[in-house]
């Protein structure tokens, strides 16, 4: 137990470390800009390259992926009616809502510390839970986005600017990689790759700390409380549920790659989102503080259960 709580101490002190940096003065949004838009163009893309192009194919479990998608449509479609009916959002908020419920930081936070936990199995599940979030996620909620702000959508254009999308773009070179067998083992290609791509977890937890700095206000109100529970409760459960009915199993040791993922924290690509769309972050920001630190306590319990 004491073991598993030092091995998550370095994600929490490095998102502190990004708070500091943001409370004093240090750092400030616009810093926290530049570091996620390093993340979103170079270092994430690179996680993905290096992860497609050497994946073990045959240890994909279709079973935790699909069981995971439909939770995340009914958990998304749900918030969605909540944000709406209850919280007065406007359309476009809520849609991004959505995606905060629906996504975990699994990319950031959740996967270092499955490569410090778990075996090869389950680290190839949430992986393959990210490249299914960046393919089919991502451009669901942006099609229906863009739906919402504007007038008339050109398919060609939505279909050029999600295929040039640096998440996209970096899963089509991975696959281009992967199809032709090109082997970048042991090579200048994959040194490269690599270092980039350790720096998605320590550059973001950072940024986040930053980030929510400014944004300490009234924290805890009844729509960042309600995300929180949706997002780290529900959410695993509905999950369970899902793969009880479709696929017979009732344990979340079963579908470990899938459950772990579940129990996350809120995705921060909504914040990117929100910028883009003339949507203020703030109880977005507040929803994935709270879910942050919450989700410390819902990692510790599910490595404790998964690796027993």
């Amino acid at each position: 137990m004491i073991k598993i709580f030092l091995g998550l101490t370095p994600f929490i002190f490095i998102t502190f470390l990004g708070f500091m940096f943001g409370r004093y003065k240090i750092l400030d949004l616009d810093k926290a800009k530049i570091l996620n838009l390093f993340l979103f163009y170079i270092a994430v893309p690179a996680l993905i390259i290096n992860f497609i192009a050497q994946i073990e194919i045959g240890q994909i479990d279709l079973k935790q992926i699909i069981s995971y998608l439909f939770m995340q449509i009914i958990c998304g479609s749900f918030t969605f009616y909540v944000v709406t009916k209850f919280f007065k959002k406007t359309i476009t908020e809520s849609i991004i809502w959505s995606l905060t419920v629906a996504l975990s930081n699994h990319v950031t936070l959740l996967l270092p510390i499955t490569k410090i936990y778990f075996k090869d199995d389950v680290i190839v599940q949430v992986g393959s839970i990210i490249l299914m979030d960046c393919i089919i996620l991502l451009s669901i909620i942006t099609f229906f986005l863009e739906l919402a702000t504007k007038k008339d959508i050109k398919l060609l254009i939505f279909i050029r600017n999600v295929i040039f999308n640096p998440l996209i773009l970096s899963i089509l070179i991975g696959l281009f990689l992967f199809v032709l067998d090109i082997n970048i083992k042991d090579t200048p290609i994959e040194y490269t790759l690599d270092k980039l791509a350790a720096c998605v977890s320590p550059v973001g937890l950072f940024a986040i700390g930053i980030i929510l700095s400014f944004y300490t206000n009234e924290v805890i109100n009844k729509l960042t409380i309600s995300i929180t529970i949706l997002k780290l409760i529900i959410s695993p459960i509905v999950l369970l549920f899902i793969s009880y009915i479709i696929f017979n199993l009732s344990l979340p040791k079963e579908i470990p790659g899938a459950f772990f993922v579940s129990v996350a924290p809120c995705g921060v690509t909504s914040i990117v989102l929100c910028s883009a769309y003339n949507v203020s972050p703030e109880n977005i920001i507040k929803a994935i503080f709270i879910s942050t630190f919450v989700s410390i306590v819902t990692i510790f319990f599910a490595i404790q259960y998964l690796t027993a």
